[in-house]
């Protein structure tokens, strides 16, 4: 069940949510803490936001971060991969995928940490906060564990390509953030040429037991 926003309680509980996630990750990110964060943050996804006003991050919102560095060589080509990958997360043969930026964040991207609190916090799709919390621990085997523990407790599977779509937006909007492309040039050369992306930070082992589409 969703929990709405006129039920006048969702700013206390984003920031219980929120506040848990800073306990359990005080002292690291193992197996254990990495399948809780995957049901709190799973917690986070089931409110309702369709009506919120905090800000919506997304690919557009990318791209608008790539173009504001006029000095990047390659600019074009990271602007082209993200139309790319944009338009192939949006294809699902039964027509069900998720386009709904209506979720609230819980990982800052900004700031590199969980949100402080429901006020400062931002909106977006589900894909992208499972991304951006996949590659800050950057550890498989954190992945694995959150995964199952966010499907488990009610939310939402997201198809490989939508959430290899959203792991290179996130890294591509930490580039322009931290001004040092070279880290996604050879991803965004992938893209464009050969049409694949690649990551480590989910095994196929992970991708098999939990029974991911492809898309």
């Amino acid at each position: 069940m969703k929990l709405l926003l006129n039920h006048g309680n969702i700013e206390n509980e984003i920031n219980d949510r929120l506040q848990e996630l800073k306990t359990l990750t005080a002292f690291g990110y193992g197996k254990k803490v990495a399948a809780e964060i995957g049901e709190c943050v799973a917690k986070i996804h089931s409110c309702d936001f369709a009506q919120s006003k905090l800000p919506l991050y997304d690919v557009r919102w990318v791209m608008d971060l790539v173009c504001e560095h006029q000095t990047c060589e390659f600019k074009d080509d990271i602007i082209a991969a993200l139309e790319f990958m944009s338009k192939a997360e949006c294809y699902h043969p039964m027509g069900t995928v998720d386009l709904e930026g209506k979720h609230f964040m819980a990982w800052d991207i900004d700031e590199s940490r969980w949100q402080n609190e429901y006020g400062s916090g931002h909106i977006g799709r589900f894909m992208w906060d499972m991304a951006a919390i996949i590659s800050h621990a950057n550890d498989p085997s954190f992945s694995d564990a959150f995964l199952e523990g966010y499907i488990h407790h009610g939310g939402k599977v997201p198809t490989l390509l939508s959430l290899y779509a959203n792991i290179y937006y996130v890294q591509v909007a930490g580039a322009a953030r931290a001004n040092d492309f070279e880290s996604v040039k050879q991803s965004t050369k992938e893209i464009t040429e050969q049409r694949i992306f690649k990551t480590e930070l989910i095994s196929d082992e992970t991708l098999s037991r939990l029974g991911m589409d492809v898309c």
